[in-house]
């Protein structure tokens, strides 16, 4: 029996969009675990062998064939990796969100119409991350220094911890003002900047609203990736008793490490979850204030 399509484009409250992203997921998993899987997979495979890498090398840091600068080499690599799924996480999952909006029919999306969209958005993710990385970067430093100098903290240095969680609440309020910005510009095919504003205006009176959902949907995705994380767990807890008398690892324990490590690694598909509900969000945050789908329901009569 052939399956309703979702309607995005109306308003949803709180439930309603977090059910709309599970019923989106219900309706298109098997498409959508696909994309993920052949074009994100790689990516989360090396930030999962470099995170195994760098595990391995926190356990042998005092043994004679560990240094400081291969630490450097794999910490690097495995950062690079990490931003690499997450670039092409958000490129993936709006992209087929973007198809399943144009679709006029109800055949699925498959992995090579999704894999275009990617290349035709990712220059655009890429550029929105490093603009909002400067923005975000630029927000801390400038609140950091001064209490960096108010505090003293070169002659209290346990001062730290509050400035940290001062300086986290500014960072985390304009983050939450630009939550929208990734759907924002792929959607509605504007650049990183009006993106920005847009986000910012959608989002406002609904901070705590949009806040809420994201910590929501940040507990649903770390209890169901927990899953993926207890034989990493194990492997780390056993690794450390084992390795107290500062021997470092084995070779059969190096392999364990990084096979835990990818498996932990691939808990990033539920970052899927959020995107998902982020555009429901979106539509909902436009119909509240703009009225779209109403007039175009109008219109169509």
């Amino acid at each position: 029996m052939n399956q309703q399509k979702i309607e995005f484009q109306k308003y949803r409250d709180f439930g309603q969009v977090i059910n709309g992203t599970f019923e989106f997921i219900r309706h298109n998993f098997l498409p959508l675990l696909k994309s993920i899987i052949f074009i994100v997979g790689p990516f989360i495979l090396l930030s999962g062998i470099f995170s195994g890498l760098y595990q391995k090398d926190i356990f042998s840091f005092n043994s004679t064939t560990t240094s400081l600068s291969n630490f450097g080499i794999v910490s690097l690599l495995y950062l690079i990796a990490l931003f690499l799924s997450m670039i092409t996480m958000v490129s993936v999952v709006y992209s087929y969100v973007l198809i399943y909006l144009e679709r006029t029919d109800e055949s699925p999306i498959q992995i090579d119409e999704v894999w275009l969209g990617v290349k035709s958005n990712i220059l655009k993710v890429v550029g929105i991350t490093i603009l909002i990385g400067i923005i975000i970067g630029v927000i801390g430093i400038t609140f950091f220094l001064p209490l960096f100098f108010i505090f003293n903290v070169q002659s209290n240095p346990l001062a730290m911890i509050p400035i940290i969680f001062l300086v986290m609440i500014p960072i985390i309020y304009f983050s939450n003002k630009l939550t929208l910005t990734y759907f924002v510009s792929l959607y509605e095919n504007i650049g990183a900047v009006d993106s920005m504003k847009r986000s910012i205006f959608l989002i406002k009176n609904k901070w705590w609203f949009t806040f809420g959902l994201v910590i929501v949907l940040s507990f649903i995705q770390g209890f169901m990736g927990f899953l993926f994380q207890i034989p990493q767990y194990i492997a780390m807890i056993t690794v450390m008793f084992n390795s107290m008398d500062g021997t470092g690892v084995d070779g059969v324990t190096e392999i364990i490490i990084i096979i835990t490590s990818i498996i932990a690694a691939f808990n990033f598909v539920f970052y899927a979850i959020s995107l998902i509900a982020i555009a429901f969000h979106y539509f909902s945050l436009v119909e509240q204030k703009e009225a779209k789908g109403l007039i175009e329901k109008i219109e169509s009569i």
